[in-house]
């Protein structure tokens, strides 16, 4: 038997539903965030109610326009291409580029910068998130910003603004 809650003692099958139900939030959030930084947000994510025979809960994909879906199927496209070709986690794609303005991070100058275009040679260009002068990058040594990427983004952003008040 589970726990007892101010309830009452809990069931079995109410410890396994809520253990599926932080799953299913869980999902619903990380399918969330990356359809969104894809450019195909699912506006009717969200977690059904739990089965009263099994306990299992649901993460229900809802409704989406036919340009989100086209989108969103472009993206699995391309990252099947990327799980085939063994392309680390993390990796941007070719087939794939990010969206003007995305922060990436260029493993071989070891800098964070936003996703500008792509030159006439093929090499992105990437340019310092709190503004500068943009650099060409060879887009097999660019990868997708992580957390701690964004972080640092945010506060080269913060100190640019708090210099141009200042000076």
């Amino acid at each position: 038997m589970g726990a007892d809650s101010p309830r009452g003692p809990r069931s079995l099958l109410s410890d396994m539903t809520e253990k599926q139900r932080r799953r299913a939030r869980k999902a619903c959030t990380e399918l969330r965030e990356a359809t969104d930084r894809a450019g195909c947000p699912l506006p009717s994510l969200g977690v059904d109610a739990a089965s009263v025979i099994t306990g299992g809960v649901l993460v229900q994909l809802g409704g989406a326009l036919p340009d989100v879906i086209t989108r969103l199927a472009e993206v699995i496209r391309a990252g099947t291409a990327a799980l085939a070709a063994g392309e680390p986690e993390g990796t941007v794609s070719r087939l794939w580029p990010p969206a003007v303005g995305e922060l990436v991070v260029d493993t071989g100058a070891d800098r964070v910068g936003e996703f500008r275009s792509e030159d006439d040679a093929g090499r992105w260009l990437l340019a310092p998130p709190a503004g500068g002068d943009p650099w060409a990058a060879n887009p097999d040594a660019v990868r997708m910003a992580g957390p701690g990427d964004q972080v640092r983004a945010e506060a080269a952003r913060a100190t640019a603004r708090s210099q141009k008040r200042v000076g």
